[in-house]
């Protein structure tokens, strides 16, 4: 799956959230690998668990009323439409946005169910663009739960040359392994079910994370 343009930044998947505006994407959420067992009942009893998911903190982004424009005293940073736009599917579920701790400073991000039953992973960059802080999410079909979701960005304003990338993977997965685009690999460890990088290339066209697991 390759990347896509929107306002300047390049999402590997997903779509692109502008607090205070409407849907703007213009791509859709991209399948992950699925995983699966040999029959329902195996995939019943292997399906994946996100324990960040159940936090009780509070998430610390707003769920708010699309506009179409920001206004004099509107939050500059983050936040999250009330209503999914008309059409949108693998859409998260707002009442179950947890936020998650990155090992990277300045970014944010957060965790939540797939409204079709897959998991997403929303990022915040940090850096608002015109008043608008933009999110970046990317969310699973149902059956790619066991590789949980990812999302790279770039050409982030003040972070020249840099690549910023996050996702969530299930409880057990203690770090991810990306082919980077000029062949070397990037590992990120995983807390809580969340991994970070900032690095100066992108992931190789097409790559999804490796995870290791526990033992």
């Amino acid at each position: 799956m390759g990347p896509s343009s929107r306002i300047g930044r390049r999402p590997r998947l997903g779509l692109l959230l502008r607090a205070g505006a409407p849907l703007i994407a213009a791509g859709s959420a991209a399948a992950l690998l699925s995983g699966g067992g040999s029959s329902s009942r195996a995939s019943i009893a292997s399906a994946p668990s996100y324990s960040a998911l159940e936090s009780t903190a509070a998430s610390g982004l707003p769920v708010a009323e699309p506009t179409d424009r920001h206004r004099p005293g509107d939050p500059v940073g983050p936040s999250f439409p009330a209503q999914p736009p008309d059409g949108a599917t693998g859409w998260p579920v707002a009442g179950s946005i947890r936020r998650l701790s990155l090992s990277e400073p300045g970014l944010s991000a957060w965790i939540a169910r797939g409204a079709d039953g897959g998991v997403c992973v929303l990022l915040y960059d940090g850096r608002p663009v015109d008043g608008v802080s933009a999110i970046d999410m990317a969310c699973s079909p149902p059956e790619g739960l066991s590789r949980g979701a990812s999302v790279e960005v770039a050409e982030i304003p003040g972070m020249t040359g840099k690549t910023v990338a996050a996702g969530v993977v299930p409880d057990g997965v203690t770090s991810v392994r990306e082919v980077m685009a000029d062949g070397s690999t990037a590992t990120s460890a995983v807390h809580g079910n969340a991994w970070a990088r900032i690095a100066d290339e992108p992931a190789a066209a097409g790559e999804q994370p490796t995870e290791s697991r526990e033992g």
